[in-house]
This record gives structure tokens, C-alpha cells and sequence, in this order.
């Protein structure tokens, strides 16, 4: 399960020395970091590696938010400042030292930039880079350990170049993974003790602003850290997500008291949260809805809804919302296997239909149902409903854009339709078009004696007077 990230610790920790120690530069480069403010709880995210190497996202709780498969091993994965870029870095590293960006949603590397400097020497002079620690401060820049070396180093993510950080870890000391920057300043960093055999613990150092460094103490194994509402997770070897109870200040070699948040059995090879780096980027997205008519409709015709879900941070969003169709389905029903989702899952769960997904900066999700208005119609003859975002950060995107309401009309507005079957009999004859209307023309006066009297004989009767008739 530790996979390669243990087989190569074992490799690099048995001689004892291998680990190359490397004092901080002349001259600081150090950002200057102020006390930054708790910010509030937000998801925590994994890699995995092995055969299937996996992008997982975990709610503070553990639990799971969303699975994306990753296509290749990284040491470690960090966010962008911002939160809007997610790097990783290859790992072991033995051929080109590289670092990636990463789609959330899909996990398929979206761009790549090799690495240089003296990060990428190390592959020349070990046989590979092992970063197995990436973490974004907050200039933007990326702070990296290496298993190979106690120097800890910096990269410019927008060309890969490498250079050295103004710190590094006790002689003895390589890196374990992440580097956190807490609300006090310090940076929190994780390190291996050279000869460690897997599943010995992880020591714990304080980076302050000056550029000392002070063990604070030792976790359980890990290979990955994030930051989250104040709160600082590791993801253990052993598949544990642990939330440390306390981070002191005060020097210390004893174990830090630990919280098992969820074993999920993974084999981490890292970890990292938008909040890393020391900020507080927040979530944000809004919701629209639309129905293809405004009515009113007739009893029996078929209504499109249409909700519309956008992402408008910076941040990767795990997006929610619930259609209350109470006021629909007093008047029409939902056509079966209507309901599509562009993205995410759409459920119809009694009178409300809910959607949730994850969405990457500025994505969009579009999710379409269709109602049949009632034949007869029994209700209150208007079909209303309203959606509502149920996730920190949503909104609608405008007042009275997440409502709808679409009257039905009474019977008697309803074009008359004939009752029953008016085909004609199959001895009827069509009546074809129908003649042009000619004016009426009056009669000509009847000509000659047709009424003039004359005499009326009658076979057989002699002598019998005629009459007019």
C-alpha cells in the first residue's frame, strides 16, 4: 500500500546518509509573513499512487467529496494561493524533474513545465529529484522537499525554475511532505530521519520568519499535510487522516496528540488545502432558473426547466442546490427520465429535485427537467417553483431569477375542439372546396301564355267549363 513512496524511502534511509544537508543561502529571499486570521473549515485533498492513482477531496470529516483518477504517481500536489490552480510534481522524479497542473474535476494534467535549477541537479547527482513536498506560499511561489536532500527549495511554477529556500532541516532530516503556513507566521514542515523504517514517525518542525527551524515534535507516519479552519490534517502512511489536537511552540522530540479523522486504507503520496499557504480564498457560485414558456399553457403540455449552476471564485466548489416542486406537482407531474444533469448527479426525491457536483473555476452546470401540466387540471392552476442553493458561498444570481411561476389556463380559455370522431361515413363523398359565392340575381319575368286561361277538356265529359289552375 506505502507503494513507491515507501519503497524509495527504505532506499534512501538504510545507508543512513544519504540524505545531503544543505544550510541556507546568504541573503533571506523570505517572504515576510504577518499573523494571519482562522479561516473556516474547507475541504481537504489527497493523492494517491500505485496502480490506481487517485485525486480524492475529503470533507474535514473524512468524508469523501469527490474521485478523480490521476494519470501518473506525484510526490505531491499544492494549490495556488488563489486556489485556482492545482500542481503536482512527478514522482520519483528519475528522468525529468516536472511539475504539472491538474484539473480538479477530471484529474487529467491540463500543462507541464520541466523543472531546472538546483532542485533538478539533484536527479544528477542521486539518481532522482524524490519531491515528495510541494506546498504554495503565499507570493505564489512553491515551497519543495525532497527525499534525498534536508535543503529545502523553492519553485517558480510559471517558468519551473528552482532555487534554494533560505532554510533547511537539521542535518539528519529529510523531507516527509508539505509545508503549511499557520495563522501565527511559522511554517510547519514534516521530515523523515535518515535510517526511519516505514511506519516510524514523523518529526514535526516550526520554520519561523527569521529562518530558524525548532522540532516541535512527532506524528504518526505521513506523507502529505493540509490546513483547514485553523485545524492541521497529515495523511499517514497507513491510510489514516489524522488532525493534530495541538501545535505547539515550545521545542520538543514527544509525540503530538492526534485525532484519527478517517482510516480509508489509501496509500497517500501527499496532500494539500486552498488555505496552505496561509489565505482564505472563498467559494462562491449562484444559481438561475428558466422554464421554456411563460404561460399560460394549456392542461396537458409539456414545460422544460432549466437550472443553471455557475462557479464564480476561485476555488474548486462543491456545489448544492434544491428545486422545491410542491407548487408543480399540484398541477402536472415530472416526466420520467427527463431529469439531466450537464454535470454532477440530479435525484427527484418526493416534491424536490436536488443536485450536487463539484465545479471547477468558472464551470458551469446545467441541469433539465420537463413537467406535463395535468389533463384535467385539479390543482391551483399555477405551476410555481423556487430553486435554492444549499452549499456555503451560493446565491442566486438575481432577484427573482430562481423563481418561476407559469399559470395554467381554464378550460374555457382553451381553443374548442370538437367532441367525438367527425370522420366521414366511407360512403360519403368529399365535399372538396367549396364554390366562390356568386350574387343573387333575381328571375326574369316569365314570358308568353303559360298562365292564360284556357279551356279544360276532360276525357269523356263533353262540354265540361275549363278553369285557370
Amino acid at each position: 500500500m506505502l507503494g513507491a513512496a515507501v519503497a524509495l524511502a527504505l532506499a534512501v534511509t538504510a545507508s543512513g546518509g544519504a540524505a545531503v544537508a544543505a544550510g541556507p543561502p546568504t541573503g533571506s529571499g523570505q517572504v515576510t509573513r504577518a499573523a494571519l486570521a482562522e479561516c473556516p473549515p474547507g475541504p481537504v485533498w489527497a493523492n494517491t499512487g500505485g496502480a490506481d492513482p487517485r485525486l480524492v477531496q475529503y470533507s474535514p470529516d473524512g468524508d469523501v467529496l469527490s474521485s478523480a483518477p490521476l494519470a501518473r504517481d506525484y510526490g505531491d500536489i499544492a494549490f495556488s494561493p488563489d486556489g485556482s490552480t492545482l500542481y503536482g510534481v512527478n514522482f520519483p522524479g528519475a528522468d525529468m524533474t516536472t511539475l504539472y497542473t491538474i484539473d480538479t474535476v477530471s484529474g487529467a494534467e491540463t500543462a507541464s513545465v520541466p523543472v531546472t535549477g538546483p532542485l533538478d541537479d539533484l536527479r544528477v547527482s542521486q539518481g532522482n529529484s524524490a519531491v515528495n513536498g510541494l506546498t504554495a506560499r503565499a507570493d505564489g511561489m512553491l515551497i519543495a522537499g525532497s527525499f534525498v536532500s534536508a535543503q529545502i527549495f523553492l519553485i517558480d511554477p510559471a517558468t519551473g525554475v528552482s532555487s534554494l529556500y533560505p532554510a533547511s532541516f537539521p542535518a539528519g532530516f529529510v523531507s516527509a511532505g508539505d509545508f503549511l503556513t499557520l495563522d501565527d507566521g511559522d511554517v510547519l514542515a514534516f521530515a523523515t530521519a535518515a535510517g526511519s523504517a516505514v511506519g516510524d514517525p514523523s518529526a514535526v518542525f516550526r520554520i519561523h520568519p527569521d529562518n530558524t527551524v525548532t522540532q516541535i515534535g512527532t506524528v504518526p507516519q505521513v506523507f502529505g499535510g493540509a490546513l483547514s479552519g485553523g485545524s492541521v490534517y497529515g495523511f499517514g502512511s497507513n491510510g489514516d487522516i489524522y488532525r493534530l489536537t495541538d501545535v505547539p511552540t515550545e521545542a520538543s522530540t514527544a509525540p503530538l496528540p492526534v485525532t484519527v479523522v478517517e482510516a480509508t486504507g489509501n496509500g497517500f503520496y501527499g496532500a494539500t488545502a486552498v488555505q496552505d499557504a496561509g489565505e482564505c480564498p472563498e467559494p462562491s457560485y449562484t444559481v438561475e432558473k428558466s422554464a421554456s414558456s411563460a404561460g399560460p399553457v394549456n392542461a396537458g403540455d409539456t414545460l422544460t426547466y432549466t437550472v443553471t449552476v455557475v462557479n464564480t471564485s476561485t476555488l474548486t466548489v462543491n456545489g448544492d442546490f434544491t428545486d422545491d416542486l410542491a407548487g408543480v406537482l399540484d398541477d402536472g407531474q415530472v416526466v420520467p427520465g427527463s431529469v439531466t444533469a450537464s454535470t454532477g448527479t440530479a435525484t427527484l426525491t418526493g416534491t424536490s429535485l436536488n443536485w450536487t457536483g463539484v465545479l471547477a473555476p468558472e464551470g458551469t452546470a446545467t441541469v433539465t427537467y420537463q413537467v406535463r401540466a395535468d389533463d384535467p387540471v385539479t390543482g391551483d392552476r399555477v405551476l410555481r417553483n423556487t430553486v435554492t442553493p444549499t452549499s456555503e458561498g451560493g446565491t442566486c444570481v438575481a432577484e427573482g431569477r430562481c423563481a418561476v411561476e407559469v399559470p395554467v389556463a381554464d378550460d374555457c380559455d382553451k381553443p374548442h375542439k370538437p367532441h367525438g370522431n367527425h370522420k366521414p361515413h366511407e360512403n360519403q363523398k368529399s365535399h372538396g372546396a367549396h364554390n366562390p359565392y356568386t350574387a343573387f340575381k333575381p328571375l326574369k319575368p316569365l314570358s308568353g301564355d303559360l298562365f292564360a286561361e284556357k279551356p279544360l277538356t276532360v276525357p269523356g265529359v263533353p262540354g265540361l267549363p275549363g278553369r285557370n289552375r
